[in-house]
């Protein structure tokens, strides 16, 4: 239950450092979990005004969109290659047992036609 509180905590702090809500001054810290968690939020907030959000420019945004959408696509025409390649095996696998069976049939009923003693004639 401690882990969960701490992570509510935190999940409020770092929401009201990046200003998306004031939750963090609506949750009653204890004086352990203010001991405990403060060196974190003074860290957070320290890291937050040195380290500024960078947005990436947008032509490196649309060349990465346009490199994962091409290697989705390869990925997707991989596995359909292999997915047909497994059907057609398959399908020949299933042929050449076919081909066996009728085989062992027609040698099976030939053996036994030759294993037969000859009719006698009355």
């Amino acid at each position: 239950m401690k882990d969960r509180r701490t992570d509510e905590i935190l999940s409020a702090h770092t929401e009201a450092l990046f200003g998306h809500s004031e939750e963090l001054w609506q949750v009653d810290l204890t004086d352990e979990e203010q001991d405990e968690l403060g060196p974190l939020f003074t860290l957070a907030e320290r890291l937050q005004h040195s380290l500024p959000p960078v947005q990436p420019p947008a032509a490196f945004a649309h060349s990465l969109g346009k490199e994962l959408a091409g290697s989705a696509r390869h990925q997707i025409a991989a596995a359909r290659r292999l997915r047909r390649g497994v059907l057609i095996g398959a399908a020949t696998v299933g042929s050449l047992v076919s081909i066996a069976s009728v085989i062992g049939a027609i040698v099976y009923i030939i053996s036994r036609l030759r294993a037969r003693p000859p009719a006698q004639a009355n």
